[in-house]
């Protein structure tokens, strides 16, 4: 003990209690509280997560269950298939409405990428004989090429699933990485009802959507349905490969004031004024169509996918080997995909263009 502290105690009697009182006041005043947490709050933090959880499931579980249901019964298209060929070979499939059309642009001249489709049709308050412009795409295979609500035509039967047939007319209602859930005639795209026209037309008309689904679309694929339904129909919505889309309806072109190379060629008044990739082109229409209104081709008949190399031409190039011949090269940029070459000579004779073997 200090001397100070001796003789301050002598004065004033021992101050250990008051020392001691004082500085438990000052170490209560400094300490932070304690928080006290009531039953009340402490219920509210456990029953958050599970309303949540049960919000979440209530307003779509499909979403976020679906990848846990586990195995279900599979969709069969078999009856639908049966149904749907049994429709289109009695013609009671579709109901054209060519009018719907005469809101396109007319086209004076069909080139490039262009061509136009083989169906004639009329027109109310015209004397004219149309036909629809399709568009073949550029980039079809690495780019997203179609949006939803482009009308189509694939040109094409096929057989896989659920078909398509070459004399109707599509409609793309999803498109590369759109989720499609298809059960019981029910379609959603990416977890909602479409909202539609054509959805519209469907119920109006009594049409029921064949399909079966639950996936994401990959690349290149597109969920088409018949544009143009006949009333009271079973339709098959089918997920279709960007190579089986031959092109989108933008136009009509007329048989009496369009220029065009197909008009020619469906006239049979082929004039001979074609380039070599024009020539070109018109073999693979020709083989396309069925028609075989030009000479055969020797240098088609071992490949399997000529309507395609008509749908790709904006891969195709060509390079000049002399004065009378011709290289014609199709180049897709992709490892894994062979490049194709094709030779055309000028015939003295006729001046025409010919594939050579």
């Amino acid at each position: 003990m200090s001397d100070f502290k001796h003789k301050l105690d002598q004065m004033m009697g021992d101050t250990s209690k008051q020392e001691r009182r004082i500085k438990q006041r000052v170490h209560e005043r400094v300490r932070p509280p304690v928080k006290k947490f009531s039953w009340q709050v402490l219920f509210v933090s456990t029953v958050l997560p599970v309303v949540a959880l049960f919000l979440i499931l209530t307003i779509d579980p499909l979403n976020f269950l679906s990848s846990n249901k586990g195995p279900g019964v599979p969709y069969d298209p078999l009856d639908d298939l049966a149904q749907i060929s049994a429709l289109q070979k009695s013609e009671q499939l579709s109901t054209v409405d060519y009018e719907e059309f005469a809101t396109l642009p007319h086209f004076d001249q069909v080139d490039g990428l262009y061509y136009v489709d083989k169906e004639k049709f009329s027109l109310k308050g015209s004397s004219d004989a149309f036909h629809t412009v399709i568009e073949r795409k550029a980039d079809l295979f690495d780019e997203v090429v179609y949006e939803s609500g482009d009308i189509v035509r694939t040109m094409t039967n096929t057989t896989s699933h659920l078909p398509t047939y070459m004399d109707a007319y599509y409609e793309v209602i999803a498109v590369p990485g759109d989720r499609v859930v298809l059960e019981k005639g029910k379609l959603k795209i990416n977890g909602k009802p479409l909202p539609s026209e054509i959805m519209d037309l469907y119920e109006k008309q009594g049409v029921t959507i064949a399909g079966g689904y639950d996936q994401k679309l990959n690349a290149r694929e597109y969920l088409l349905v018949n544009h143009f339904p006949a009333s009271k129909t079973v339709q098959g919505a089918a997920i279709t490969p960007v190579h089986k889309i031959y092109g989108e309806v933008v136009g009509v072109a007329t048989e009496e004031r369009t220029h065009s190379m197909y008009l020619d060629y469906l006239s049979g008044q082929l004039t001979g004024e074609y380039t070599p990739e024009q020539y070109f082109d018109l073999y693979l229409y020709d083989v396309l169509l069925g028609f075989g209104n030009l000479l055969e081709t020797p240098a088609f008949t071992q490949i399997s996918r000529v309507g395609e190399l008509f749908l790709e031409a904006s891969y195709r190039g060509a390079t000049p080997l002399s004065e009378n011949e011709i290289e014609i090269h199709y180049q897709y940029g992709r490892e894994g995909v062979a490049e194709r070459v094709f030779y055309m000579k000028r015939d003295t004779g006729s001046e025409h263009w010919l594939i050579q073997e």
